[in-house]
């Protein structure tokens, strides 16, 4: 694989990811609380959420795990739980790896099972492998770059995702965030008047359903005086729909960038399918909105 760095192989790196996976998997499991001697989540609300300490363990597990295996790599870190350092940042490798410990916080406090833990490495800005745990289903998603997309379990045996769709714009299932659909959002859905929609937790939760066949289609909307999706939500769930010969892109059909130099926000209206009418279907939606 010429897009990791020199005398580092691929399968050796990925049973790395696979460990540290399981690793977090157990330790999301030790916050249930509905075992007895389950851990106390000791929930902090900032502004952009709240956070537990399911969020800074994972998330210390991910770096630690990855810094003693190779202690010799030059990569980079981007993580959502690093706030204080994240600003303003100018990245002197070519490998950065970014970081959503936990994607969902408010869908694993209440204990809905749609929340997934993000891991992606990028290469020159590029997603080149992409990660995305879902404990709740003991499934972990992986994509490599130019080796697909698939799924497995913690015995390893591997399940690939569904092949592309033919839908029209009202026969898809669209799937949205819970708690960000304003006045704005609802009336463009109405508009459009798919076949069905649904609330889900975390992106990675999403697009993990997409890729199985349970949605269609993941709209993010965002206005510009509001809360957007960061390049963590997105960077793992969209090497996955990619390397699933899927689409990620913005309403002009274009993909998404990241690291961008003045900030990590992925704004605006965002599309995820698997729909072979995917450019089709924003411009559609570009109509609606107009």
């Amino acid at each position: 694989m010429i897009y990791l760095p020199d005398n580092l192989n691929s399968e050796e790196l990925l049973n790395t990811i696979r460990e540290l996976s399981w690793d977090a998997a157990k330790i999301f499991r030790s916050y249930n609380q509905k075992i007895k001697n389950s851990r106390k989540l000791n929930i902090r609300n900032f502004e952009t959420g709240p956070v537990t300490a399911a969020d800074i363990e994972i998330n210390e597990l991910i770096k630690n795990s990855i810094k003693n295996k190779y202690p010799c790599q030059q990569w980079e870190f981007l993580s959502e739980e690093d706030k204080n350092s994240n600003k303003n940042r100018i990245y002197k490798s070519k490998w950065v790896w970014i970081i959503d410990p936990l994607d969902g916080t408010k869908d694993f406090i209440k204990e809905t099972g749609e929340y997934a833990m993000h891991l992606a490495l990028t290469y020159k800005k590029e997603i080149i492998l992409g990660i995305v745990l879902i404990p709740h289903k003991n499934q972990l998603w992986i994509s490599l770059r130019d080796e697909g997309t698939w799924f497995e379990n913690e015995d390893c045996l591997k399940q690939y995702p569904i092949n592309k769709k033919n839908k029209k714009l009202n026969e898809v299932k669209i799937l949205t965030s819970k708690s960000h659909v304003h006045q704005k959002f609802h009336s463009l859905l109405e508009k459009i008047n798919p076949k069905e929609i649904k609330g889900m937790g975390s992106i990675g939760y999403k697009i993990s359903s997409i890729l199985r066949g349970d949605g269609d289609l993941y709209i993010s909307y965002a206005l510009p005086e509001g809360t957007c999706p960061q390049d963590w939500d997105i960077a793992a769930p969209y090497g996955l729909i990619k390397e699933a010969g899927g689409y990620f892109t913005d309403l002009n059909g274009v993909d998404l960038k990241f690291l961008k130099e003045k900030n990590y926000d992925q704004s605006g209206l965002l599309i995820a399918s698997m729909n072979i009418n995917h450019l089709e279907i924003c411009k559609n939606i570009s109509t609606l909105i107009k």
